[in-house]
């Protein structure tokens, strides 16, 4: 029986000593599948943070992209405004000038320039109501022709022009003229008194 008993033993001990590789082998890949499955977990958190930090410096770009661009928008109506009461005082300040000794040199010099650029022998002028008793037509016709080097004939039309101040300036035919009233010239010239007004009230702050 000691024969038998002998073999059984040695069977015994070898299948302990499989069970102990058997559990060892499970022991191994159960470390290496936990090691696996925490590296993929590790690796999507890892890609979840990164996503969802994109996601969060995208959304803080939009924002400041988006508040630069309504501050700008905010910034070109304050100038806008500015730039809006400034021609607004210009304009009061034109109309104070009428019935004034200054007012008979602007229209002076309105009705010289007039004249140089349609450059005609007879004119006619068209003032406001109750204007033309600002000037002294013989004193502006030896102004023009001292300035252009000819002789203008001025003549004052009967006619009478809706405006502020100012004059117009036309040959008697009525083929050519200058507007030279007061709105008409602020119209004529609002972009360049805008860029002028703009930079005296912006540029040195920017």
């Amino acid at each position: 029986m000691s024969g038998i008993t002998n073999i059984i033993e040695i069977i015994n001990a070898k299948t302990v000593e499989k069970e102990q590789e058997i559990i060892s082998e499970a022991e191994k890949h159960k470390k290496i599948k936990l090691e696996e499955a925490k590296r993929r977990a590790d690796d999507k958190a890892s890609s979840i943070t990164k996503k969802a930090d994109l996601q969060a410096k995208s959304e803080i770009l939009k924002y400041e992209a988006s508040a630069k661009l309504k501050s700008k928008y905010r910034m070109l109506e304050a100038k806008d405004v500015l730039i809006n009461d400034v021609l607004t005082a210009v304009e009061k300040q034109m109309e104070s000038t009428v019935g004034k000794a200054e007012y008979k040199k602007i229209l002076t010099r309105l009705i010289v320039d007039g004249c140089k650029a349609i450059s005609a022998e007879k004119l006619e002028l068209i003032f406001p109501k109750s204007h033309a008793s600002y000037i002294d037509i013989a004193e502006i016709e030896k102004t023009v022709a001292k300035e252009i080097g000819k002789k203008t004939k001025l003549t004052i039309s009967k006619e009478t022009k809706r405006s502020k101040g100012g004059v117009i300036i036309r040959t008697l035919d009525n083929v050519k003229w200058v507007d030279n009233t007061f709105e008409n010239r602020l119209e004529r010239f609002e972009n360049t008194v805008r860029d002028t007004i703009s930079k005296i009230l912006f540029e040195s702050r920017e």
